[in-house]
């Protein structure tokens, strides 16, 4: 691409980023998200197929669409604040049906992940969850009910999972002790 020479190195300097700011834009957070996503979020061109997709768009006020827009604008906090963060189910829809091939689902778990990290409020439920994986392996344990279903399926009582192989429970505790989900967990809930 061949660059215009206005005479002002300034000017030029700006127009060379393609990003579009408001004034309490925060660049590095876009760039933040980007790189935790992996994906493309600043080609989002706001089309709403990831909102129209969303089977949690009809049951509550959770609009993937906005948080893609302050993924690109830079808003972090009024990403990071929003309670909706937590309502994403990660089931992917809006990332099959995306037309640009962005992932918005990763972009979400981006900012869920930035949120912890710098101390927003996560819902209880979610610290409840890294217990259980903590101590199990997973964030739904297996129970006497499922097994019983399991078995009329015709499956194994127990998945092939930790429930099967409980000596990869150690390597999952590892790696959450690494990222020090487990003691801010717990710390969190105890103050509660």
């Amino acid at each position: 691409m061949v660059e215009k020479n206005y005479g002002n190195p300034e000017l030029e300097k700006k127009l060379r980023d393609r990003n579009y700011y408001v004034t309490d834009s925060n660049k590095d957070f876009s760039a933040e998200v980007k790189k935790l996503s992996g994906t493309i979020s600043h080609m989002c061109y706001q089309c709403g197929t990831c909102t129209g997709s969303c089977p949690s768009a009809p049951r509550s006020s959770y609009r993937i669409r906005v948080f893609m827009r302050r993924a690109i604008l830079g808003l972090e906090e009024e990403a990071l604040s929003d309670p909706d963060l937590w309502l994403c189910t990660t089931c992917y829809s809006c990332s099959d049906r995306c037309p640009r091939d962005i992932l918005p689902t990763d972009v979400i778990m981006a900012m869920r992940n930035l949120a912890f990290k710098t101390g927003h409020a996560v819902p209880k439920n979610f610290l409840q969850t890294v217990q259980l994986i903590y101590k199990t392996g997973h964030g739904v344990p297996n129970n006497d009910a499922n097994r019983a279903v399991r078995e009329r399926l015709g499956l194994p009582r127990d998945p092939p999972t930790t429930h099967t192989y409980p000596e990869y429970i150690p390597g999952i505790q590892k790696i959450i002790d690494h990222y020090n989900l487990k003691a801010e967990a717990d710390r969190i809930l105890s103050e509660e």
